[in-house]
């Protein structure tokens, strides 16, 4: 007999569990976009909406194999865990600042609360003996901490303990709340889960007036990081251990395998959803917290925008000053990709290879900006000017930037470097695991190494251009990723600007594995010939149109990048875009005068 309360709450379950990704982001985009430099003080800026959104997905399938257990394997996704947990290590240089303080404590108190919740949880099997002593720890511990920050007047300290605090609680409810499956992991029943996560927030957010004063907006990127990192620990590492049972089946298990479906994803968006509902509840404001953040200064082309948009609505005056100065970042710019040093102030394009006339126009164009005028004839002459100004400029900076032939060719060597060894993993499991195809198929370890290729690959791109700069092939192209200042990108930029590349990875490799998989196991297709003569072992076929189905996904990709470079007027894929980073030859190129732009002509915006 069907029951119908349980048959509404599924059903109401599976609704919320669809439709929360989609409000949450929209409360995250709102943030972003709507609330700009409140949502970069706290650590929530557009950066943050590519990593959790676009990135996630885009992420989707990428799974790091972390250990084999047993005969299971234990494996970390990026969308659901990996992404979720560096925002949420990341927004402690917001409220607990500096991170290479704040972070190591946070992680070494709670490692040794999850060491001793472990240790319960493997030792006792009362359920209600468990949850006592995971609860007299999360209670203990941060409480500790607190004290001596207390009695030392620690505010680093005083800061991480709080977060704890709020961390441990809702380890405990998530504990209560979930159950392990042999064989299928880590559930949690609605709407249960929601209690967690949502109550951190409006905790948080409640309890900012005396624990952030003056600061209560650094109450959303705390709620954020202790539910991620609660319902992390509750569920997904104290409900471990009953997965890896004799006689179970086994299986690849993934902390926030669902993607941005999984609890880890979602809880911290619903944290943060709950702060920002009692934030705008409680009154406050959305000014800026915190240390000052100096917002992003425009490019050349965005400032000609700004231009363009202050003469529209009449701010003739501004319409000159950011023309002016549209032209003066121009010739800073092609100064900084050209390697020339640092001009007089007041004539930023001398020494540049260009025209006489250019450093007289760019002169002009000050002049004009400092006396001002309301004519709008003269905001237009202006705009032309800078323009023109601009345009060469690019054209000048354009010879620093890596040809797309170089880049192509140093992207298909750095996939031959990480694709190789891959290869050679796959082939070795498919050769030394007995039985059918379809043995190999759901061979724990053949299906770690296949979805562990895309993030062992993506992060050797992240990693070498963060901090080297450069990866194998850009080296032996003598190519760089540069941020626009011409240094090191970082790491999150180096991830922002490499999450485009996860669908290349993906598929590329699941496709390759898969056609390894039929031409060493037999496909489908039986033996034939080449020509007529030449015999051809089984599963050639099968091999061949799966490596042009490969083939043509990874052009495919290629070629919307190759598109965007060539659009690009500074040489950027959407990654360098979002990311704001070049790749640039390693040495500035021999400087020649270029042609001017076919409009430009000499003289002032006056002339």
């Amino acid at each position: 007999m069907i029951d119908p309360v349980e048959l509404a709450n599924d059903i109401a379950g599976n609704v919320a569990l669809l439709a929360f990704p989609a409000v949450l982001w929209a409360v995250l985009y709102l943030l972003a976009w709507e609330h700009g430099p409140f949502a970069v003080s706290i650590g929530f800026g557009r950066r943050t909406f590519w990593i959790l959104l676009p990135g996630a997905l885009l992420a989707t399938l990428v799974l790091l194999p972390v250990t084999p257990v047993f005969d299971d394997w234990l494996a970390v996704s990026f969308a659901g865990a990996l992404f979720p947990l560096l925002v949420a290590m990341w927004s402690f240089g917001k409220f607990a600042p500096p991170t290479t303080r704040s972070v190591p404590i946070y992680l070494a108190l709670l490692i040794a609360e999850t060491a001793a919740w472990l240790g319960a949880v493997v030792v006792i099997s009362a359920p209600l003996l468990q949850v006592a002593v995971v609860a007299g720890v999360a209670t203990a511990v941060p409480l500790a901490a607190g004290t001596v920050a207390w009695g030392g007047r620690q505010v680093v300290l005083g800061r991480v303990a709080v977060v704890l605090a709020l961390t441990s609680a809702v380890v405990v409810f998530t504990f209560l709340a979930s159950t392990a499956v042999p064989g299928v992991g880590i559930e949690e029943s609605f709407p249960a889960y929601l209690l967690p996560p949502v109550g951190a927030g409006f905790v948080a957010a409640l309890v900012a007036e005396w624990t952030f004063p003056g600061t209560e907006g650094l109450a959303l990127p705390v709620a954020y990081a202790s539910a991620t990192v609660g319902v992390l620990v509750g569920a997904d590492v104290l409900r471990q251990p009953p997965l890896y049972v004799p006689g179970a089946p086994s299986g690849l298990y993934a902390i926030g395998g669902a993607g941005v479906l999984d609890l880890v994803y979602l809880s911290g968006f619903l944290a943060l959803g709950a702060a920002y509902l009692a934030h705008r509840a409680l009154g406050r404001g959305f000014s800026p917290v915190g240390t000052p953040v100096e917002p992003p200064a425009p490019t050349p082309l965005g400032r000609l925008g700004r231009a363009f948009r202050s003469g529209i609505d009449g701010h003739i005056d501004e319409s000159l000053w950011e023309s002016a100065t549209a032209g003066r970042e121009a010739a800073a710019q092609a100064r900084r990709l050209l390697g020339q040093p640092a001009p007089p102030e007041d004539r930023p394009w001398q020494g540049l290879p260009v025209p006489g006339w250019v450093v007289s126009d760019q002169a002009n164009l000050d002049a004009v900006a400092r006396t001002g005028s309301s004519d709008g004839r003269e905001g237009f002459r202006s705009f032309l000017t800078a323009r023109w100004l601009v345009l060469l400029a690019g054209e000048l900076g354009m010879r620093r930037f890596g040809s797309l032939g170089a880049r192509t060719a140093a992207f298909l060597l750095d996939l031959l470097l990480v694709t190789a060894p891959a290869v050679a993993v796959w082939v070795l499991l498919v050769r030394s695991t007995p039985g059918t195809l379809d043995d190999v198929a759901q061979n724990v370890a053949f299906n770690a190494a296949v979805y562990g290729y895309a993030a062992l690959a993506f992060l050797y791109f992240t990693l070498t251009e963060a901090f080297g700069g450069r990866t194998v092939g850009k080296a032996v192209l003598r190519l760089a990723v540069r941020d626009r200042t011409l240094t090191r990108p970082g790491l999150p930029a180096s991830l922002l600007r490499n999450v485009t590349k996860l669908p290349t990875l993906t598929v590329l490799g699941l496709g390759l594995a898969v056609g390894i998989l039929l031409l060493l196991k037999v496909g489908s297709s039986g033996g034939g010939s080449l020509f007529g003569g030449l015999p051809l072992p089984p599963g050639v076929f099968d091999f061949l149109g799966v490596l042009a189905f490969v083939g043509g996904g990874v052009g495919l990709f290629g070629a919307m990048g190759a598109v965007a470079i060539q659009l690009s007027s500074e040489r950027q894929r959407l990654g360098d875009l979002v990311a704001g980073t070049w790749v640039v030859r390693a040495t500035p190129p021999m400087g020649v005068v270029p042609s001017p732009p076919p409009e430009a002509r000499a003289g002032g915006p006056s002339g």
